[in-house]
């Protein structure tokens, strides 16, 4: 990513992304409230389960969100492939596709998406648009090239 301090250790997530958390975060604190009342009425195992995991949920929500930057805040370095660049590449079929690399929490999303976490996502970190890349992945190793890179707020 940057050579800056400041920046690099923290998480990056995309406007859609951080929206896509808040969501997330406001939906559990619902079901939070929501459990509350019926522990008024019924302490149940399976409540007091599900509470500490929302409890846990909602901090690490809060946290990323209080810490996460934009891609834009990041120095960019348009020579090479970082977090919140857009990736189009072609594998070895000729067939080409086109992906975001984003934190891993906003992965999920939509089928555009592709965690900072994942072996494709992984193998082009850091590489250059004309870069051919060995990718390896629970499913075996492929090749690919790095068509081009562009960086998405």
């Amino acid at each position: 990513m940057t050579s800056d301090n400041t920046t690099s250790a923290r998480p990056v997530l995309t406007t859609p992304g951080r929206a896509w958390v808040e969501g997330r975060l406001h939906r559990a604190q619902e079901r939070l409230d929501h459990i509350a009342d019926e522990l008024v009425n019924e302490r149940t195992e399976q409540l007091i389960v599900e509470r500490r995991q929302l409890l846990e949920q909602v901090e690490e929500l809060t946290q990323l969100l209080r810490v996460a930057i934009a891609p834009k805040a990041v120095a960019d370095d348009p020579s090479i492939v970082e977090l919140g660049d857009e990736v189009t590449v072609e594998f070895a079929d000729g067939e080409r596709e086109v992906f975001l690399i984003v934190h891993p929490v906003e992965a999920g999303m939509d089928e555009h998406r592709t965690s900072s976490d994942a072996p494709l996502a992984q193998a082009v970190l850091g590489r250059r648009p004309g870069d051919r890349i060995t990718v390896s992945s629970p499913a075996g190793g492929y090749e690919l090239t790095i068509i081009a890179r562009e960086r998405i707020g």
